[in-house]
């Protein structure tokens, strides 16, 4: 009877690891898209949303972990937190939704720093700590009377990770299509419900589970999900919201025009006339003959229309969300002229196929590419400003053609942040054309051309062309391109941006342009000039020498103390924390930078750490037992860590290069993308479960133990994911951070080496 209870436990166990991986995976991509459709989505606010998730599972590892050993009812407890969670997922989705109805924000608007971390901070506070403190509940009451509990507690581990890899796999290619992020929030919380009366029942999971049944039954969640959406846009009228697995799309409505917003940020406003005129009819009116166009995003707006009152013979038109044309299309004028050729792709793969020897996804060249995008305030859109992108563009052009894009400014006034912005970009656009003809404005034009002479800074010369061409405007017109075409104001940019003419150049590898944004955006809210000059001295030898002072310190100190294996392993799982989600980012964007935006596949190299975390896990699992003398494994596997990242840059040079010349050699090699995550997850997850059984192998504490080095580890991430985005990225470039991270770990080596064994130390 007593064998039958346990293994009942133990299955009930396994099945709530399970769930928690499931419901951690699950839960966080659905968290963070809904924070992100709340915030301006850039990487500081990824960086701020994903520190403060990492955060708060670590306090409920760390903190509340702490105190597990002395509760007595266990189970039970472990019974009402699961319950918790199954309430608390979908009223965060309430309360997040609701969040600039009570900032009084209204929709469109940017969110400052201090909002978005103190919002941050307080939507994920509960759930998140519930997370963490679910994992050393759920490991303490497996190792309980058990002779090896680290192996008790690598199981959980290996569960957990089967569940987050299964649950990212699930949500990417069937939940995210099929339902909205309510309903799933509510079938998580439906799946952590059942779980919950595994372990015990009480009266609180009947009323829940009736109430959920009936707002399945009268279809509630697509109501409450509407209803909620409304009051994101306040004071507009919400008209439609629509999820797709590109994110959110919302339509309002105010007096007769209708605004799209994806992600909480105004795409365009049909009958906006002024916008859309100037997207398009300066680059139209300089170049002599347009008959070829290429316009990437934003056409449905009205730019189409624009471009249409030209003439031209084609207009190949690139959007990657299908949903943004249906929507568009559904409340706007139809796009029904033959010339106009839609294609959903991404603009940045498209530009690349068509710029590639071989690959060309068009049989010409273009007469004018119009780029009509939001600025680089993230590393995804910074693709499309960076070097290599200018140098795909000017390869899809004819001799005489032209490219234009608009970069946020200001009509009277630029600041030192917005001029080393607007520098950095026109840098790095000089670097591939010669000509750049710059209009000023509260969005500045940017109009390129290889071809000296083709560009004209001559008013009389594009009203001329504006009038043959017989094309009737609203707002370019006679009247206004003297005035846009001020020698005075043009002079008065120029000055602006010469200042800064030692700005560095953007690139792929090293997207310095999105930092530069980001400090641009800092600065509506805060001060923030005495960044600038500090930014271009920052360097790989500055991080090296922090990197090797704060090693020198710990050194002295495990010297002095004499700490055993333990102390550098305590070390090495914070810094193996803040690699590991530094090598996800490093792949991501590598991939994107490398290929182009492809969801599928990111969902796959997203999911592929979790299966080598899994991997790893298990191997270290089936032979824990053998294991007398942990610390020659444990050195070898950190010896590995530290080489990992090296690997990693060298390989990603030789794919970008491979790629660049031989495409179709360079498309077969995307499969390094999924095996690159799962070594890194692989080693990860060895090495935590072997710190793990170094640190219990004479601790009676389990739940302590566990906790500190889950949250350890936790936290290692959460300073990894503020870090990578915001700081090594930007400033030192993929293959540097590579560098700096292999640095870091060759010092945590050179710690556990030089460490003395751990015998019969005491917690």
């Amino acid at each position: 009877m007593l064998n039958l209870y346990i293994m009942k436990t133990s299955l009930k166990l396994n099945i709530s690891a399970f769930i928690l991986g499931l419901t951690s995976m699950i839960g966080q991509i659905i968290i963070v898209r809904e924070l992100v459709v709340a915030f301006y989505g850039n990487e500081l606010s990824l960086g701020i949303i994903l520190a403060c998730w990492l955060f708060w599972v670590a306090f409920g590892s760390l903190v509340l972990g702490r105190f597990i050993d002395f509760i007595p009812f266990k189970e039970k407890l472990l019974s009402y937190i699961q319950l918790a969670i199954s309430i608390l997922i979908p009223l965060d989705i309430f309360f997040i939704r609701l969040i600039k109805s009570v900032l009084k924000i209204p929709a469109g608007k940017i969110m400052g720093f201090t909002e978005i971390l103190s919002s941050s901070f307080v939507s994920l506070s509960i759930v998140c700590a519930l997370l963490g403190l679910s994992f050393i509940l759920i490991s303490k009451i497996a190792a309980k009377d058990n002779n090896l509990p680290s192996k008790q507690v690598a199981r959980i581990y290996l569960l957990e990770g089967l569940g987050a890899s299964i649950g990212g796999l699930i949500y990417t290619f069937i939940l995210i299509k099929a339902y909205t992020p309510f309903q799933n929030s509510l079938i998580l919380g439906n799946l952590n419900l059942i779980v919950s009366i595994l372990f015990s029942r009480n009266i609180v999971q009947l009323v829940y589970l009736i109430i959920f049944s009936t707002t399945i039954i009268f279809n509630w969640p697509k109501h409450l999900d509407g209803f909620t959406r409304s009051l994101q846009v306040k004071p507009l009228k919400l008209i439609e919201n629509a999820d797709s697995i590109y994110g959110n799309i919302a339509v309002t409505k105010l007096g007769n025009q209708y605004s799209f917003y994806e992600n909480g940020v105004l795409m365009f406003t049909g009958g906006d006339i002024s916008t859309s005129e100037e997207s398009v009819h300066y680059a139209m009116l300089e170049h002599p003959y347009p008959k070829k166009i290429l316009l990437i995003g934003g056409g449905t707006g009205g730019a189409i229309n624009q471009i249409l009152k030209h003439k031209v013979d084609r207009i190949d038109y690139v959007e990657l969300d299908p949903l943004i044309i249906s929507l568009s299309q559904k409340y706007l004028p139809a796009i029904t002229d033959d010339r106009v050729n839609i294609i959903h792709m991404d603009g940045r793969l498209f530009v690349k196929e068509a710029s590639s020897t071989g690959k060309s996804t068009t049989p010409y060249k273009y007469d004018v590419v119009i780029l009509n995008l939001p600025g680089p305030y993230t590393a995804i859109l910074n693709r499309f400003y960076s070097l290599e992108f200018f140098r795909e563009i000017k390869e899809i052009l004819e001799p005489a053609g032209l490219f234009s894009f608009g970069l946020l400014s200001s009509e009277n006034y630029i600041s030192p942040e917005n001029a080393v912005y607007l520098s950095c970009i026109y840098n790095t656009l000089k670097k591939e054309f010669s000509d750049i003809k710059m209009l000023p404005g509260d969005t500045i034009t940017f109009i390129a051309s290889e071809e000296p002479g083709i560009l004209t800074g001559d008013v009389n010369t594009l009203i001329k062309r504006l009038k043959e061409r017989n094309i009737k405007t609203k707002f370019v017109r006679e009247y206004y391109l003297p005035f846009k075409l001020d020698p005075l104001r043009i002079r008065y940019v120029e000055n602006a941006i010469q200042k800064f003419q030692n700005t560095k150049i953007n690139t792929d590898f090293k997207p310095i342009g999105y930092l530069y944004h980001t400090i641009l955006w800092i600065s509506f809210f805060d001060a923030t000039r005495n960044l600038l000059p500090y930014i271009d001295k920052i360097n790989l030898g500055i991080f090296i020498l922090m990197a090797f002072a704060i090693f020198i310190i710990t050194l002295l100190v495990q010297k002095l103390t004499m700490a055993p294996l333990k102390f550098p392993v305590l070390v090495s799982v914070a810094a193996t924390g803040m690699s590991e989600i530094c090598f996800q980012v490093i792949i991501i964007l590598a991939f994107q930078f490398i290929y182009g935006y492809m969801y599928y596949q990111l969902g796959f190299i997203l999911t592929s750490f979790m299966i080598g975390l899994t991997l790893g896990s298990f191997l270290i699992t089936s032979f824990m037992e053998k294991i007398e003398d942990e610390r020659p494994l444990y050195i070898k596997t950190q010896a590995w860590l530290s080489i990992y990242p090296l690997i990693v840059a060298i390989t990603l040079v030789a794919i970008a290069k491979i790629n660049q010349f031989r495409p179709g050699i360079g498309n077969m090699l995307q499969v390094s993308f999924v095996i690159l995550p799962v070594l890194s997850g692989f080693i990860g997850g060895f090495q935590f479960l072997l710190a793990n059984k170094i640190w219990l192998k004479d601790s009676k504490d389990i739940g302590k133990t566990t906790g500190l080095l889950y949250g350890i580890d936790l936290l290692g991430s959460c300073l990894g994911g503020l870090a990578i985005g915001v700081i090594f990225i930007p400033l030192l470039g993929i293959i540097q951070t590579c560098v700096l991270l292999s640095v870091i770990n060759i010092f945590i080596f050179i710690l556990i080496s030089n460490s003395r064994p751990c015998f019969i130390q005491k917690m």
